[in-house]
Formats: C-alpha cells, sequence, structure tokens
C-alpha cells in the first residue's frame, strides 16, 4: 500500500519563482514543500554552457525586493540599476536552492486530485502527498527553450541564410549571434513592436550619460491624473504611428514601421492596444533591445570584456536598416523546407537552415476536479484565473508564474503573486472574500484590460506596473497619495515605477531596508526630476496644439472635427516622440531645447494676455506662430541629429559612426568567443 505523506502546502515545480512565497510561509509558520526536479531552464543553460547573454530586463524588475535590500547592504553606494547577466541572475537562484535544499523533494510530479478541503498529489514514482494547498510553478513549456540549449552557433554560420519563423526576445538572441558570425536571416513573423530597453539620458545634472532601463521610466501612476495623457506619453509617437501608417510617413519619416512596413503588427491586433480602460491593454508582445547607439556609449570602453560577460548587440532595427535581417509576411510566405526556399509574392530564396519557434504553454501537470460527479479535466486559460493565480474551478490550488511582462521583469510579478498565494493560504477569510465572488471579479478585470477583444495566446502578457497595482490594492498594502506628502512625495508617487519593493516598504508584507532602497534609487536618479519634465512637457504641447486649433478663425462646427482629426493623427504625442532625449551632453543642445520647451511651458499664459489685450485674432496668430515653430525647431535638431526618438530611432541607426562600430564590434565578438571557448576547454 502506498503512503500518503502529509502536508499544509505543497509546491509543485517552483525553483526560484515561489522563493518570496516560501519566505512568507516561514515567517508565517506554515510547513511546505516543494517537488521539483530542480531542472530549470537556467540550469539546463548552464549545462549546455549557453548563458552567454544578459536578461531583457533591469536588475531592480528581475531581482526581489528582499534580495536587492542585501545586494544595497553589500554594495553601498556603488548598488546601480542595470541589466543582469544570465550567469549573476542564475548564481542569485542557486543560492536560494542551496538555502532550501531540505525542503526540496526531487521528483515529479503527474497528477493531481484536488477534493473541496486537500489535494492528492501523484508523483511519476508513485509517492503521493496529501496537501491542503498546493501551488503549482511549473513554467512553460517553449520549443525555443530548446533551440537556445542546443543550437550553437559560430564561425561555421558565415555566410550560412537562416529562417527563424517566430518573434521574441530569444530569436532575438539568437539573431544578435547569428547576424554577429556573418549570417543572413530571414525573420517569418506578423509584425512586432520593438523597445530600447536602455536609454543614455544627457542633462545638466550629470557629467556624461546617465543610463536608464526601460522600465523605470514608466511612472505607472501617473495614469491616475489622466490616462490619455498618459498612454500619449508611454507611445511618444511609437504606437499611433504604426496605426495611422499614412501620417507617419508624412511626419515621422524615420519611424521603424514607415521604413520596414512588415514589422507593424496587424492593425486589428494592435489598435486595441489603449482602447482598455485599464491605461494599457494586456496581451501584447513586445521585444526589448539594446539600441546600438546606447550600447556604443555604455559598452565601448570596455567592449571586450562587456561581449565575454554576455551583452551583445540585438539592434533589430538596426539589422533590418543595413540588409543583415530580411522580413517576411507570415501571413502569405510559404516555407518549402525540403527543397529549402521561401516565398512570397513572386519572390524566393533559398536557405541553409530553419529555426522554429512556438507560443508559451502553461507545463500545468493533469488536474482532476472531484465533486458530486464524475472527476472533470481542468485546463489553464488565462482569462479564467483571477489575477492569473486563483480559479474559480479549483479549490485551494494557486498557479504562479504563468502571468508574465512585456515590459519590466517577470519576478516584480512572480513576487506580488507569491504574497497573494501566501494571504489566500494564511487566511481563511481572505480566501472566503476572494472566492465568494471571484466570476464577478474576473469578469472586472478582463473587461478593464482586455478591450472586450477575442481572446488570444499572449493574453497572459501584462503592463507589469499595473498588475504589481491591482495585487497591492487586493492585498491592502498600495501607499495612497496622502501617505507620500510635499514636493518629493509627489514626485515619488506619481513617478517611480511600480517595481514591487514600492508596496513593501509598509504594511503586513514589509521588507526592513526597502525605505533605504527606495530612498537610494531616487537619488540615483535625481528624484526622479528629468522623468517629470518629460511627462510635464507633453500636456503643454499637447495645449498648444489644441489652443490653436480653438482659436482658428473658423465656425466652431470645423474646430470639433478638427479637434478630433488631431487626437486620431497623434500630431503632439509624434512630435514629443521625435523630441525625445538629447544626443549627447552640450550646452549649445540643452539651449536648444530650452529654447522650444520655455515658450512652450509659457504658452496659458502668454496666449492669455495677448487674448485679453489684443483679441483672439492675435491669440491664434500667436499660437499658430508658436506651433510652427516648435515643429520647425525639432524638425531641424531631427536633421541635425540633436533629438533621439524614445523608440528605434532610425535615424542614429544609419550613421556611419554606428555602421563603423558594429563592424569592429563584430570582430571583437568573434575574437572573444573564440577565445572564451578554448578556455572553457
Amino acid at each position: 500500500m502506498v503512503q500518503v505523506r502529509e502536508i499544509d502546502v505543497l509546491i509543485v515545480g517552483g525553483g526560484f519563482s515561489a522563493m518570496p512565497l516560501v519566505r512568507e510561509l516561514d515567517t508565517s509558520g506554515t510547513s511546505w514543500l516543494m517537488v521539483s526536479e530542480m531542472a530549470s531552464i537556467w540550469q539546463q543553460l548552464e549545462a549546455a554552457d549557453a548563458m552567454d547573454f544578459d536578461l531583457v530586463s533591469s536588475l531592480q524588475s528581475s531581482v526581489y525586493s528582499f534580495e536587492l535590500v542585501e545586494m544595497l547592504k553589500e554594495q553601498g553606494e556603488d548598488f546601480t540599476d542595470g541589466f543582469p547577466t544570465a550567469r549573476e541572475f542564475y548564481a542569485i537562484h542557486k543560492k536560494y536552492a542551496l538555502r532550501y535544499a531540505d525542503r526540496i523533494h526531487h521528483g515529479r510530479v503527474g497528477s493531481i486530485d484536488n477534493h473541496f478541503d486537500h489535494s492528492i498529489v501523484h508523483l511519476e514514482t508513485g509517492e503521493q502527498f496529501r496537501a491542503g494547498h498546493v501551488v503549482i510553478a511549473t513554467a512553460f513549456r517553449r520549443k525555443m527553450n530548446a533551440n537556445l540549449k542546443q543550437i550553437k552557433i559560430d564561425h561555421s554560420y558565415a555566410g550560412k541564410s537562416v529562417v527563424i519563423t517566430s518573434t521574441g526576445d530569444s530569436s532575438n538572441l539568437l539573431i544578435a549571434k547569428l547576424v554577429a558570425y556573418g549570417a543572413k536571416v530571414h525573420l517569418v513573423t506578423n509584425g512586432f513592436i520593438m523597445l530600447d530597453k536602455m536609454f543614455a539620458t544627457f542633462s545638466p545634472f550629470d557629467d556624461g550619460p546617465r543610463f536608464v532601463p526601460l522600465d523605470q521610466l514608466e511612472c505607472h501612476n501617473f495614469s491616475e491624473i489622466s490616462k490619455w495623457s498618459y498612454r500619449a506619453f508611454i507611445d511618444g509617437g511609437y504606437i499611433h504611428g504604426l496605426i495611422h501608417h499614412g501620417f507617419a510617413k508624412i511626419f515621422d519619416r524615420n519611424s521603424l514601421g514607415v521604413r520596414h512596413p512588415k514589422s507593424i503588427r496587424p492593425h486589428t491586433d494592435i489598435r486595441g492596444f489603449f482602447k482598455a480602460k485599464a491605461p494599457v491593454e494586456n496581451g501584447h508582445i513586445a521585444i526589448k533591445y539594446w539600441p546600438i547607439d546606447v550600447y556604443k556609449l555604455y559598452c565601448e570602453a570596455t567592449l571586450e570584456q562587456k561581449i565575454s560577460n554576455g551583452y551583445l548587440i540585438n539592434d533589430l532595427p538596426f539589422f533590418l536598416e543595413h540588409g543583415h535581417v530580411k522580413l517576411w509576411d507570415k501571413s502569405v510566405a510559404t516555407i518549402d523546407q525540403e527543397a529549402k526556399l521561401i516565398s512570397e509574392d513572386g519572390e524566393s530564396t533559398s536557405f541553409d537552415m530553419i529555426i522554429d519557434g512556438d507560443q508559451e504553454e502553461p507545463a500545468i501537470p493533469e488536474i482532476r476536479v472531484y465533486g458530486d460527479g464524475e472527476p472533470a479535466a481542468f485546463t489553464y486559460k488565462t482569462r479564467e484565473q483571477y489575477m492569473g493565480v486563483v480559479s474559480p474551478k479549483l479549490d485551494n490550488i494557486y498557479t504562479l508564474g504563468f502571468t508574465r511582462p512585456f515590459t519590466g521583469g517577470l519576478n516584480n510579478i512572480s513576487e506580488m503573486q507569491c504574497l497573494l498565494v501566501h494571504r489566500m493560504i494564511s487566511e481563511p477569510e481572505f480566501r472566503e472574500s476572494i472566492n465568494g465572488n471571484i466570476d464577478q471579479r474576473i469578469s472586472d478585470y478582463n473587461a478593464a484590460y482586455y478591450a472586450n477583444r477575442p481572446a488570444k495566446k499572449t493574453d497572459h502578457l501584462v503592463w507589469y506596473g499595473t498588475y504589481t497595482d491591482e495585487v497591492a490594492k487586493l492585498l491592502e498594502i498600495r501607499p495612497k497619495r496622502s501617505d507620500t506628502p510635499g514636493i518629493k512625495g509627489l514626485m515619488k508617487y506619481y513617478m517611480f515605477p511600480n517595481n514591487v519593493f514600492r508596496f513593501r516598504e509598509t504594511g503586513r508584507y514589509a521588507v526592513e531596508g526597502v525605505g533605504e532602497l527606495i530612498d537610494h534609487i531616487a537619488k540615483q536618479y535625481h528624484g526622479y526630476k528629468v522623468l517629470a519634465l518629460l511627462v510635464i512637457r507633453y500636456p503643454f504641447f499637447e495645449l498648444l496644439a489644441l489652443g490653436t486649433i480653438l482659436l482658428a478663425p473658423v465656425p466652431w462646427w470645423l474646430k470639433i472635427p478638427a479637434a478630433i482629426i488631431h487626437n486620431r493623427l497623434p500630431f503632439t504625442s509624434t512630435l514629443v516622440g521625435k523630441f525625445g532625449l538629447p544626443t549627447s551632453e552640450s550646452k549649445a543642445i540643452f539651449n536648444y531645447r530650452k529654447a522650444i520647451s520655455f515658450p512652450v511651458l509659457a504658452y496659458p499664459l502668454i496666449a492669455a494676455g495677448i487674448w485679453a489685450a489684443a483679441g483672439m485674432g492675435a491669440a491664434f496668430a500667436f499660437s499658430a506662430g508658436l506651433l510652427a515653430y516648435v515643429y520647425a525647431m525639432i524638425h531641424l535638431g531631427t536633421a541635425k541629429g540633436w533629438n533621439r526618438k524614445f523608440f528605434s530611432d532610425m535615424k542614429s541607426k544609419r550613421s556611419p559612426e554606428m555602421v563603423r562600430f558594429f563592424e569592429n564590434y563584430r570582430e571583437l565578438f568573434k575574437k572573444t568567443v573564440t577565445t572564451n571557448n578554448k578556455i572553457a576547454k
């Protein structure tokens, strides 16, 4: 007879994703055991000697709050944000695996029988556990993971032609290596969103560039002031430029979508990006990459060491611009694998190798739900889970790690999910309150975050700062505006991103030292003053454009459609997006930007004064003249290279300086990888 072991909480899979949960379970005195093969993708990559890359998400959004606090204690003032290498990130995993080694039962779960007040967990070895609560954290199945482990890209790929049939961060890593070795890549795609993962900002506050990861500039709480303004600011002319392609051709010719139209996702897919009730809709895929100009600034001084560590140029827009990668439309292209031929609209080319990808699928073991009748099989569906964690079809079984960000780091989300799971386990009253109206909760969330569109396979991808905020509200650990008084508090509340540690400064899930961590980060970013200036600039530019329409000497019934057209053709967000960031530290550039910004910031008072003194006609002349001046100046700055677009700045990618740098990088990459391989052998 099989002996059934009893445990309060059984974690299936888990590994690093469950560390915040086990920390809280220990604190609350709850017994737990983890059943895992301990063969995560990170372990597999290490075994395959394939950890030669850095993360696409920043340190502060990829590492748990309590670990960041420890890093700050160890490193002091030297502690900065950036992008951990795969080896550095996995070293943190191994530290926790060693710490909890005696609580990990090595094995693989075959199936789970879910009953009203317990679950029986069956291992493939025949062992069984009776658990009051089960947490499933078994990650995703992905063909691309196998590709990263098995495909060894080296000198033999030089001159080869390689077809890749999926687009994402993992595919882009393979593309980076292929292009570096001189291969030609044919990317079969239905379009994508490209986001610069780091910016180099210049300001009078700094001596040289200040490097800021993308996910530290998302100022999620700014959306509370105005979702419309927040969306336009976050967009920066990028998303709208894709929707209004004809408009972008006229006003934003250097956008990725205009120069490479096949990169545009289908309008029916991307048009809902900003139509949800939430600040940003769920369900979109974004590729985060090193823009070559920022990579050069960040890595050139120690380029060989950076390459050795795993920092690679993966600038797909740059590769497209210079013919290293060619796009094929997935909806119409045909691939003859036997003849090794790819064709589209009468154009054909041969290839040497094809790399296939797939969609992420949760690797959840079989779950049988027992009730009054025959047991029912459970299927995980994103929109049927509350916050990706709680299903109305299961009793005391929670899913962890199957909600992922399309910006920011996965562990921002995992840590919040762990706190939610802990409270569901440890507080029966809270659990009952969630389960009591869970169907309505799910319906309300879906209505807010999916814009009433049909379900798709990417629904589990979320805007990380709105997701962490929703869970923080649910757990009652979200700071209120009144909790952060004064100007400093104002900046902290509206400009600081919703990294998970923001919700762990005080309250039931407080982590000692988080307050110091937040202060340290704010100090490094000058209290987010530079970001605040970027945010403030948008509504004043918008006011100038709309004010010009309002003051125009035409009938009011013409002003209304003009304002609507202005909104539908996002003139202001494109303008601000083109103004972007200064490209270098220069007094002349700073004065040029002041000459644009200051008149716009003063516009409301000056226009009102002119109107009062000389009438509406004079106010319109001033308004229209200022708008023309601003557009001309921004266009001049863009032509001279003083302005850099927030995302996919194609002008900088055509720079001869960047082309020379990439060729130098290529040679050094091949030399460095060869040297590292010899050392490894």
